[in-house]
């Protein structure tokens, strides 16, 4: 039976009209309407969207931390369906088609805590039994402690992804400072043994696979304390360079929490919320062969999850960020002159959406990226979707 709240449009921020320019020139306009598609997910913490049961549509996988288990929304009518039962602080999902079915198998990350003696880390891969919408079995593959952000890498560019597990902290991190070296580390598919990739300091919260050479091969960005790096694979060894300090306030103040990569036209830019849990949202241009940091807004509250997306056609990425404290809203930023490197804030939802994590795609097939947000105070999930 359907579990969605409303299926009647919710209209959020004044419907968030604003005018824009689409590819032809030619001014449109366009607005996002919210629905809400389920309440009491306590603890909303992480949204995946993938094709659950191989019919073309994507469909929404909705993490909540404060669950004991993990559920998937099904395309259109947003039936749920319990994936695994019976878990205990679930923190973090991703999916890949391991076996090739058409159908992704998930990597689940529970048992966290911040505490790292109190963190099982439990790492387990979830496959369903032929009926995607009946519970799916789980076979834990390996533990460590405050395993944290879990993503399938094609490190090789050869289309067979490895399981990225990026914890928290370190085994002898304490707040507030959490110094302490924190592994990073990867599992191939089949053998599913531990191999260490690098190790970074303080507090790890971003992470983020991206071909960053155009070889088809994804290396990694990670957000630390210690500021923004990259990690990549090649010939066999991985490679670690640092590209942004973040935030330059002292430890444990400094350094970056959650990374994106957008564009402006044919241009990469790197977007950042800093530092950890941070107040600002920063956009990083390239600048004389340096990365020139401009913070576009410092208002935010415990800013947990940002994505990017080119909402209306023009070419140019625009940026979505959740805040889960202050006004618990979700914020979309448009550049206004790429020349002068000037961005408008405009709500997506105004004080509905404690927004811990967000995820972007055409979840109706019209060819306009759409959003979905899960919130943590407000224990909901929500579709914005993207209307001329």
């Amino acid at each position: 039976m359907p579990t969605v709240r409303s299926i009647a449009p919710v209209v959020t921020a004044a419907l968030l009209i604003f005018a824009l320019t689409s590819a032809r020139g030619a001014p449109t306009a366009a607005h996002f309407i919210a629905h809400t598609i389920d309440t009491g997910l306590v603890g909303g913490y992480q949204v995946v969207i993938a094709d659950m049961n191989h019919d073309g549509k994507p469909d929404i996988i909705a993490l909540a931390s404060g669950l004991h288990e993990l559920d998937w929304y099904e395309n259109p009518t947003w039936t749920k369906h319990v994936i695994v039962s019976g878990i205990d602080a679930p923190i973090n999902a991703a999916v890949f088609d391991i076996d090739g079915d058409g159908i992704p198998g998930i990597a689940l990350a529970h048992g966290f805590s911040t505490v790292y003696a109190s963190s099982a880390g439990i790492i387990s891969i979830l496959t369903h039994n032929g009926d995607p919408t009946a519970p799916w079995s789980s076979k834990e593959i390996d533990r460590l402690p405050t395993s944290h952000r879990l993503r399938f890498a094609d490190i090789d560019g050869n289309g067979k992804k490895v399981l990225i597990n990026f914890p928290l902290i370190g085994p002898n991190a304490l707040a507030p400072d959490y110094r302490d070296h924190v592994p990073l580390v990867m599992y191939r598919s089949g053998s599913w043994k531990r191999e260490l990739i690098a190790n970074d300091s303080g507090v790890v919260h971003g992470i983020l696979p991206f071909d960053w050479t155009g070889d088809r091969r994804e290396s990694l960005l990670s957000g630390s304390f210690l500021g923004v790096f990259l990690h990549s694979f090649a010939n066999g060894t991985w490679t670690r360079t640092k590209l942004l300090d973040g935030e330059t306030a002292a430890w444990p103040k400094g350094g970056a929490s959650d990374i994106v990569v957008g564009r402006v036209g044919r241009e990469r830019y790197l977007a950042t919320i800093e530092p950890w849990h941070g107040n600002e949202i920063v956009v990083y241009r390239q600048s004389g062969g340096a990365w020139k940091r401009h913070v576009i807004d410092d208002t935010i509250r415990d800013g947990h999850t940002i994505v990017v997306g080119d909402f209306d056609g023009d070419g140019n990425d625009e940026i979505i960020v959740g805040e889960r404290a202050g006004k618990r809203s979700v914020y979309l930023y448009r550049l206004t002159s790429a020349a002068a490197d000037t961005w408008t804030k405009e709500p997506l939802d105004d004080g509905g959406m404690a927004g811990a994590g967000c995820a972007v795609a055409d979840l109706n097939g019209d060819k306009r990226l759409d959003v979905v947000c899960i919130g943590t105070a407000t224990a909901n999930l929500k579709w914005y979707e993207n209307r001329p």
